[in-house]
């Protein structure tokens, strides 16, 4: 019997707001991650590593997905396409396998958990953390952006055991390498369980989001003008 693709549209519509990926982002696809954007040869070398490792994840996502590891995509660079990469292989997972993604920024997720203090919603933390521990792939975007606190550590600290003990998938983003970690977070926890759970993928130090938004802004205008 086939399977009707209003079904299938369906199944696929529902996994991407689980996902809460960005309406914006939700066609993005490694394959069409864009490396020849970066005008320094050194950044487009390193987005064409990138761009070939993220495409190795994706289509030997079983194998990884069997050892729980991930990947951490790092550049000091804001707007170096580390937050587009990682949306493009949630996409790409996301298609291809019948599995879970969720994708979320570090500060949304600790006000997600600050906002049970009150349990005005019946929620608590432990559900939360139980939560973020399990689900099958979890991204986490501008990981160490957040304001560090022995709190926030000790729940990063909760959240990432947990993934570790029952290898679950984490992608995490950041403007720190793995060895900086430590001074964000100097208990130290984080960083090992960091390095034990992902492969660091270096992304390029380059900022390519005000060209990206130039050509959309082009394209738009061009659409709707002809011109």
């Amino acid at each position: 019997m086939a399977i009707c693709e209003c079904r299938q549209d369906k199944e696929l519509l529902t996994k991407f707001k689980f996902a809460k990926i960005p309406i914006d982002l939700q066609d993005c696809t490694v394959k069409e991650f864009r490396t020849d954007i970066y005008r320094v040869e050194e950044n487009r070398m390193k987005a064409e590593f990138a761009k070939r490792v993220a495409t190795e994840f994706t289509e030997n996502f079983h194998e990884f997905n069997d050892h729980g590891k991930g990947l951490y995509l790092y550049s000091k660079a804001t707007g170096s396409g580390k937050s587009r990469l990682s949306v493009s292989i949630a996409n790409d997972i996301i298609r291809r396998f019948d599995i879970n993604v969720l994708y979320i920024s570090s500060a949304n997720m600790l006000n997600e958990l600050k906002n049970t203090f009150d349990n005005k919603n019946g929620i608590r933390e432990l559900d939360i953390l139980n939560y973020y521990g399990n689900v099958e792939v979890l991204i986490i975007d501008d990981f160490g952006v957040e304001k560090a606190s022995d709190w926030s550590e000790s729940i990063f600290t909760q959240i990432l055991e947990e993934r570790m003990n029952n290898k679950k998938v984490t992608i995490l983003t950041s403007n720190l390498s793995v060895e900086e970690l430590s001074g964000k977070y100097p208990a130290g926890r984080i960083q090992s369980r960091i390095e034990k759970i992902t492969f660091p993928l270096a992304m390029p130090e380059e900022s390519v989001r005000s060209i990206l938004a130039a050509e959309e802004n082009e394209g738009i205008f061009e659409k709707i003008f002809g011109v």
